[in-house]
């Protein structure tokens, strides 16, 4: 289609004109609106703003922002004045004296289309500019002229002039995300609108006409001339004087780093969040302006993402792959593995530095969707080595996941939790979507329900060869020891301490899986759980938070706490939405909770956690680790703080090193309790034990009374009055000594 004659356009303008000066009186009222289909002015009477939802720390620090347009609802009366004039002496400095349309400017900008013969110029006032992108589309025709000048001449009967301007400074769209001055402000300079300077208005006040072209983040030079361009507008105007506008021409544009609406550690948290309340209050998590308080320790909450990363470095390294930045005494061999950062992507291929050799790698298919960037974290091994030109190619590996837990024991808040490594790459929030098997961290589970049945910590099995034919299958279940030894007799707590396989398979058989499975019910473990033998080496699948909550009555004296995120939800008006308080109730004695404890301090001091002994608290908790090292686990507790750690690969298969609950996943939570213990003196000493507990002292080996005729090694043991032992021990060949972790 031929485009239209210049004289066409004219005729148009012209069209345009006239009709606006039909259409100026004070006449138009309801006819008008009706036979132009303008919406409703009722959305400006009853004006609530598409408003940012944040996301509060326990703390009060925001941690997340949700939001369609990024906005901060101001009154007038707190914008500073040169603000306003920055606007009106670039966009409108008519606007207190005509009535929504100015003829003046529209003669004007006609005049100068005319000559030009195409359009250079606009003719909008502020209330026109607010009718558009409130009511009307940008499409760029006469028509939708017409009805924006309609339109703003019936906001301006409705309305005062400052109403207007209100409405306007909190819609306009500024660049960046940012809708309104206030939300611009802290955007660009990170500071609100009263703390701005002359030239930071200026630049904002620049911005509508364009605000991707006049963006400092974009166009740093374009926005200093506009800028430069309202300060002389404004010392024409008479609102500043030439000093003034000199000296804020010489300003440099300073701006802040651009605003994350997450904070990065805690994005998994968030996102879990956001998941929740989306389907509980739709749209209006985006646009209503809630608070939402929440029970994350941001500082605990960084401690834990940072030793996390640094745990998962060192098990990547113990599978063989040289930690980012370390030097090998001997130049790369083929098969040599790596972790790298990267610093160039470019047609799939992954590009660094490793050791003073310029590394390539390229992106596997499968791993296309993971958006990469620089600075990222990747793992490699070397297909191809040239030493002369100190280039190497690698070929890609996937790095092992985890994920940690924080929970206050007293309350079940959710203090600190980590979902992954890179949560912009793996969205998947491990902490709760994974399903993983807790292995030997399931048997502080079975033995509190032993105990509950009158068992004592001195109860002995027998840890020796067990062979049982399952239903269904073809060949004989033989169980072993992480060691490939057998203990024989050995006491309750040697078993655990030590995490005797054997031992607790025998132990759950005359507990029965059933009552086993009851008792994990009422710790709070919800996934399922079938009834065999084999729950005594922890083959059922259950996610890292459910987890770590079972283990809430051991650190409470028998009290369960239901894990929550959420404090309370308020309004854009401070109304409370919901409010949420802990969910306590009694599962196990006091008594059993302090055996358990007990007994879970034991292998901090002599078992599978032993690395853990020197922090500087009371602290108790166990190790877990299941067939072919796929999963690593440790659950530990002080008396303020519970933290579940949880090591694996997302796709289940062996870690590719003996990657035990010990070696993987230990060293991430020894390293998150030992900062967390620094400022804290409570859960310093040992717990006083309940009414109903005797302390007694035993023989280690035998769990009875010590003797003369035994002479080995005694402790003090925790039992229920009427259950301690009342005969002395007899001499007997030694057991065998523990090795090994698990």
């Amino acid at each position: 289609m031929a485009a239209p004659s210049k004289p066409l356009k004219r005729r148009k303008l012209l069209v345009f004109l006239i009709a606006l000066a039909i259409l100026g009186g004070s006449a138009m009222g309801a006819g008008y609106t009706y036979i132009f289909d303008f919406p409703e002015l009722e959305y400006l009477t009853n004006y609530q703003p598409s408003t940012v939802t944040r996301v509060f720390s326990r703390n009060g620090k925001v941690i997340a922002e949700f939001y369609r347009e990024r906005r901060i609802p101001i009154s007038l009366a707190k914008i500073p004045v040169r603000l306003r004039q920055a606007f009106l002496a670039i966009e409108d400095n008519r606007f207190y004296e005509h009535p929504g349309v100015s003829y003046p400017d529209i003669l004007r900008a006609f005049v100068r289309n005319l000559r030009a013969g195409k359009k250079v110029q606009g003719g909008s006032t502020i209330t026109q500019q607010l009718a558009k992108v409130i009511f009307l589309t940008p499409e760029r025709t006469y028509r939708r002229k017409i009805r924006e000048a309609i339109l703003a001449l019936e906001i301006e009967r409705r309305f005062t002039k400052d109403e207007i301007l209100e409405f306007y400074f909190n819609q306009i769209y500024l660049g960046s995300g940012a809708y309104g001055v206030e939300a611009a402000a802290r955007i660009y300079f990170g500071k609100s609108t009263a703390q701005l300077t002359l030239a930071e208005m200026a630049l904002i006040g620049g911005m509508p006409k364009a605000p991707a072209r006049y963006n400092p983040r974009l166009h740093p030079e374009a926005a200093r001339q506009r800028r430069n361009l309202v300060l002389r507008r404004m010392r024409e105007a008479g609102y500043i004087t030439p000093s003034q506008e000199a000296a804020a021409v010489e300003e440099s544009i300073r701006l802040v780093p651009p605003l994350n609406s997450i904070v990065p550690e805690a994005a998994y948290f968030t996102e879990m969040l956001r998941k929740r309340l989306e389907k509980r209050y739709g749209q209006a998590l985006y646009q209503g302006g809630l608070q939402v308080h929440t029970t994350l320790d941001l500082k605990l909450q960084k401690t834990a993402h940072k030793n996390f990363l640094k745990g998962i470095e060192s098990a990547n390294a113990l599978r063989g792959f040289l930690p980012a930045g370390s030097r090998r005494n001997r130049p790369p061999r083929l098969g040599d593995g790596f972790q790298f950062y990267v610093s160039e992507i470019k047609d799939k291929i992954i590009r660094g530095n490793i050791g003073g050799y310029e590394a390539e790698m390229t992106i596997p298919p499968d791993a296309s969707t993971l958006n990469l960037r620089e600075g990222d974290l990747v793992l490699g091994r070397a297909v191809k080595v040239d030493r002369l030109r100190k280039t190497m190619s690698l070929v890609w590996e996937i790095s092992i996941q985890g994920a940690v837990v924080a929970l206050d024991p007293a309350t079940g808040a959710i203090q600190a939790m980590v979902g992954g490594t890179n949560f912009r790459r793996f969205q998947f929030n491990r902490a709760v979507q994974a399903q993983r098997q807790p292995g030997s961290a399931f048997k502080p589970i079975i033995m509190a329900a032993a105990l509950t049945m009158g068992y004592t910590p001195s109860h002995i099995l027998m840890d020796s060869p067990f062979v049982r034919r399952l239903p269904g299958t073809e060949k004989a279940w033989k169980p072993r020891n992480y060691s490939n030894k057998f203990y024989g007799p050995v006491t309750l707590r040697d078993a655990l301490v030590k995490s005797l396989n054997l031992a607790t398979i025998k132990l759950l058989e005359q507990v029965t899986p059933v009552r086993a499975v009851e008792f994990a019910r009422k710790l709070g473990i919800q996934s399922e759980m079938k009834p065999y033998l084999s729950l005594g080496l922890g083959t059922f699948e259950v996610s890292p938070l459910e987890f770590t909550g079972a283990y809430i009555p051991f650190a409470t004296d028998g009290v369960n706490a239901r894990p929550y995120a959420i404090v309370k939800i308020t309004d854009a008006s401070n109304h409370i939405l919901e409010e949420n308080v802990p969910q306590t109730h009694r599962v196990i004695s006091p008594e059993t909770a302090y055996q358990i404890k007990m007994l879970l301090r034991g292998v901090i001091t002599n078992g599978t956690g032993i690395s853990a002994r020197r922090l500087p608290a009371f602290i108790a908790g166990k190790t877990g680790t299941t067939n072919n090292y796929r999963d690593a686990w440790f659950v530990g507790f002080s008396d303020n703080l519970i933290v579940g750690t949880w090591v694996g690969r997302d796709d289940n298969k062996d870690m590719g090193f003996r990657a035990s609950g010990a070696s993987a996943a230990r060293p991430i939570w020894k390293e998150i309790m030992a900062e967390w213990l620094k400022e804290r003196k409570n859960g310093l000493s040992a717990p006083e034990p309940p009414p109903g507990i005797k302390l007694v002292r035993v023989d280690a080996r035998t769990g009875l009374l010590p003797s003369a005729k035994c002479g080995g090694k005694q402790l003090t043991e925790a039992f229920v009055q009427g259950t301690e032992p009342t005969e002395g021990c007899t001499p007997r060949q030694p057991l065998r000594v523990f090795s090994g972790s698990r």
